[in-house]
């Protein structure tokens, strides 16, 4: 049978060679929103969870207060280090950027405050919002920022993403399936002086169909193998720039496709080409 399939698919290279380089197209552009949504993931994991809380000193906090509160802060579970900045240290840490207009401003118009870092993986979203409630009601306490608004934008453009991956699944899988049936709609028509021979001579009804549905998985396949060495060459010869440009400031090195994913990824071009062939036998062949 796959001799036959081979057989088939050399009658016609050039045929077959658009078909692939068509479908490896089309599964590129899916592979390259699954690498980018991967990507996403692991940015959202690492920044969509609350991991710095900001508590703005009232003017009227004393030291005695702001260390109290401080050591209070600090013994909660999910917090990792809890450090008091005081308005001088803001203001040089935000002149630090060059502007003379902040460096030379009084003072007073920098509030105090105790910077948190929490534990990523002990931490939640509520428990950090009903911390941040409690605290906001002490005295001492101007002010407290959790960066909420932050996180809840890169979860919902992380949805927003898995939506618009499965929209274009779907726009792949129609593409894949026209092309593949197609093709082996023509391979069809050029052999059916071949299959006329093999309803003459008794051939099952598998036998007849077996080397086009293989021919339809292979087409798939050798997309998909195609589709996934483009996205590879293309993803470790940009992922250097990509680190040096904006992975070392965001703290995120690039990924590529799991294996997992990456098995997913062959396994479904053939299938989608077994889909194809089999829609194209279904109209063209009817043994």
């Amino acid at each position: 049978m796959f001799a036959r399939a081979l057989r088939g698919v050399r009658q016609q290279v050039g045929t077959q060679l658009l078909s692939v380089m068509t479908v490896a197209l089309a599964l590129f552009c899916m592979g390259g929103a699954l690498l980018a949504l991967e990507n996403a993931g692991a940015m959202v994991q690492r920044w969509g969870a609350p991991v710095r809380v900001t508590v703005f000193l009232a003017d009227g906090a004393t030291g005695a207060q702001t260390e109290t509160l401080r050591s209070a802060l600090a013994a909660l579970p999910e917090v990792s280090e809890a450090r008091y900045v005081s308005s001088a240290e803001a203001r040089a840490s935000l002149g630090q950027s060059g502007d003379r207009a902040i460096a030379n401003a009084p003072v007073e118009l920098f509030p105090a405050t105790i910077e948190l870092k929490l534990t990523p993986s002990s931490v939640t979203r509520a428990r950090v919002a009903s911390v941040a409630d409690r605290v906001r009601r002490l005295p001492m306490v101007a002010d407290v920022e959790t960066y909420r608004g932050f996180t809840d934008r890169l979860h919902d453009m992380l949805v927003g993403g898995q939506a618009a991956v499965v929209v274009m699944a779907l726009g792949v899988l129609l593409t894949v399936l026209a092309v593949v049936a197609n093709t082996v709609r023509m391979s069809l028509a050029a052999r059916m002086r071949e299959i006329e021979v093999l309803r003459l001579v008794g051939a099952t009804r598998s036998y007849v169909r077996g080397p086009f549905l293989l021919e339809g998985a292979m087409l798939g396949a050798i997309g998909s193998v195609v589709a996934l060495a483009a996205l590879a060459l293309l993803f470790f010869t940009t992922r250097a720039q990509f680190e040096t440009a904006v992975g070392a400031a965001l703290g995120l090195h690039p990924v590529f496709l799991s294996w997992t994913v990456v098995l997913g990824f062959l396994a479904g071009g053939g299938a989608l080409g077994a889909m194809g062939s089999a829609a194209a036998l279904r109209r063209g062949l009817t043994i």
